[in-house]
């Protein structure tokens, strides 16, 4: 993939639409077309883009930081309620 974010963006964006709308698979995007992502993260990026379209598959490197009052109850819903990860993650629209 280009080593621009925004080519990146641009290049996962065709990938996408190619699968969804075209039905092209996984292992043909990636012999065929060039796709370098693994299925898990393919797949992760294929909900994220259909929950929240181009914003939710740009890729955001940024050092996060949080409040204690923030976090608190993220943990608590972690550990009393046994929400995973990435169910939080996707809640709290955090990477």
């Amino acid at each position: 993939m280009p080593s621009n974010s925004k080519d990146r963006t641009r290049e996962l964006d065709k990938y996408i639409k190619l699968y969804i709308h075209e039905g092209v698979g996984y292992r043909k995007l990636c012999k065929e077309y060039g796709l370098l992502l693994e299925r898990s993260n393919f797949n992760n990026k294929i909900l994220r883009y259909q929950e929240d379209g181009l914003i939710g598959i740009q890729s955001s490197r940024r050092d996060n930081h949080y409040s204690k009052d923030f976090k608190h109850p993220v943990v608590m819903e972690y550990i009393e309620e046994g929400v995973t990860m990435k169910g939080l993650a996707r809640k709290y629209n955090k990477p």
